[in-house]
């Protein structure tokens, strides 16, 4: 039985060993696998905004629900206050209300909203506390930028546009430097003929050859499909233009 018990555990022990030297290597691979994942680098054309709206959608506006989809309406008891700003070119105009119903003043006030302009919401609510069954006083605060109903577009889709960048921008960074290159960002401005006007470095990698090379790429992108406004007309958009090193 000692015998046996012996060869047993044996057995089990190689078992053992064998099973760890394979966790290792998957481990060890997979680390590998992370590595080199972490040092690609990561870019990304996309508008300047966070949450989009059309202006068409402001226009006929008449509830909060109605310009900001998933608006938490269910979690709300009743309200404080309600203020929209808009903000066009620095210039900001305001008008209050009392509940999720826009007011004649508000409605009008989203009417004079531009492309690009900021629409600022910022809401005062009362919301009951589930533990304690008392109300507390709440507020929310939410950003929308006025977009074109139809937004510029690089030829051919985004995928073309991922192997043009690839081609004449990513692929020609030196390794070397990518493993260190903080993130850059590059904004410019799709014009109402596609052309590509007004690019500049916005945040910089600290390199000027680096610098100067992906802005040459940005600059030198065929011609794109401007956006357009509701009306068919072809009007302006902005765009940034961000690369950098996900890793750690």
């Amino acid at each position: 039985m000692n015998i046996y018990a012996d060869k047993h555990f044996t057995i089990n022990h190689s078992s053992t060993i064998n099973q760890m030297k394979y966790v290792i290597t998957s481990l060890f691979l997979l680390c590998l696998i992370s590595i080199a994942t972490a040092q690609e680098l990561q870019f990304e054309i996309r508008g300047t905004y966070t949450r989009g709206v059309s202006k068409e959608k402001l226009h006929a506006a008449k509830t909060m629900i109605d310009i900001r989809p998933g608006y938490p309406a269910s979690m709300i008891e009743g309200y404080t206050s309600t203020k929209i700003s808009v903000i066009t070119s620095g210039n900001s105009r305001e008008a209050t209300g009392m509940n999720e119903t826009l007011n004649p003043v508000q409605q009008n006030l989203l009417k004079t909203a531009e492309v690009g302009s900021d629409i600022v919401v910022q809401i005062g609510y009362i919301h009951v506390n589930p533990v304690t069954l008392f109300p507390d006083m709440r507020e929310m605060h939410f950003v929308l930028t006025v977009v074109p109903e139809v937004e510029a577009a690089y030829p051919g889709g985004y995928q073309e546009l991922s192997t043009y960048l690839k081609y004449h921008a990513i692929n020609k960074l030196p390794e070397a430097i990518t493993k260190k290159m903080p993130p850059v960002l590059i904004r410019f401005v799709i014009s109402d003929d596609g052309s590509i006007v007004n690019a500049r470095i916005t945040e910089s990698s600290k390199d000027a050859a680096i610098d100067k090379l992906l802005l040459e790429a940005i600059r030198k992108m065929p011609k794109w499909n401007p956006a357009m406004s509701a009306e068919g007309e072809r009007i302006e958009q902005e765009f940034e233009f961000s690369v950098g090193n996900t890793g750690c």
